[in-house]
C-alpha cells in the first residue's frame, strides 16, 4: 500500500511537471508518454477505488445472490414436490372415487337396514298399543254390555214386580216385614 502510495505521488508529479512545461511554453501539446502516464494515474487510481469500495459490495452482492439461489432452488424443489403429489393424487383419483362410492354405497345399506329395523320396531309397537286399545275398549264395552244388561233385567223385574203387585200381596209383604222386626228386636 506504502508503495502505491508513493507511485501515485511520483506520478502525479509527473504529470504536474508536464501540465507546467506545456503552459509555459504556449499551447504545445504534451508527450505522448505523459498522456499514457496521466491515463495509467488515472485508471490506477479508479481501480484502487473499485477494488477497495466495490470488492466488499460485489463480494456482498454475491452472497445474497447465492441466497436467492439456495432459496430459488429450495422452492423449485417444494413446487416440484407438489407437483408430484398432486400427479399422484391425480392417477389415484379413479380408486378413491370407486373407494368414495364403495363406502357410499355401504352407508346407504347400513341406513336402509337400520331403517327397516326402526320400521319393523315401530310396526310392532304399534300394533300392541292398538291391541291394547282393543283390548280396553273390548273390556268397556263389556261392562257396558253388563251394565245394560243388570239394568235391563232390573227393569224388568221392577215391571213384573209392579204387575204382580195388588193390596193383598202388599199387605202379606207389609205384614212378613213387621213381624220379622219383632222378632230381632
Amino acid at each position: 500500500m506504502k508503495r502505491l502510495a508513493s507511485l501515485l505521488i511520483l506520478a502525479g508529479s509527473l504529470t504536474f511537471t508536464a501540465f507546467a512545461n506545456t503552459e509555459a511554453g504556449g499551447h504545445h501539446e504534451p508527450p505522448v508518454v505523459y498522456k499514457w502516464l496521466n491515463f495509467g494515474i488515472l485508471a490506477l487510481g479508479l481501480a484502487v477505488v473499485a477494488v477497495k469500495a466495490g470488492g466488499p459490495f460485489f463480494a456482498n452482492r454475491a452472497r445474497e445472490i447465492a441466497a436467492a439461489l439456495d432459496g430459488a432452488k429450495r422452492v423449485r424443489a417444494e413446487s416440484e414436490a407438489q407437483v408430484a403429489e398432486i400427479s399422484r393424487r391425480i392417477a389415484n383419483l379413479d380408486t378413491e372415487l370407486a373407494s368414495m362410492k364403495a363406502e357410499a354405497r355401504a352407508a346407504l345399506e347400513q341406513e336402509r337396514i337400520r331403517s327397516s329395523r326402526e320400521t319393523e320396531n315401530l310396526k310392532t309397537k304399534m300394533q300392541a298399543a292398538a291391541e291394547q286399545e282393543i283390548a280396553a275398549a273390548a273390556k268397556n264395552a263389556e261392562f257396558e254390555l253388563r251394565r245394560f244388561s243388570s239394568q235391563l233385567a232390573l227393569g224388568l223385574a221392577e215391571q213384573k214386580i209392579r204387575t204382580r203387585m195388588n193390596d193383598r200381596v202388599q199387605g202379606g209383604l207389609v205384614g212378613s216385614f213387621v213381624s220379622s222386626l219383632e222378632q230381632r228386636g
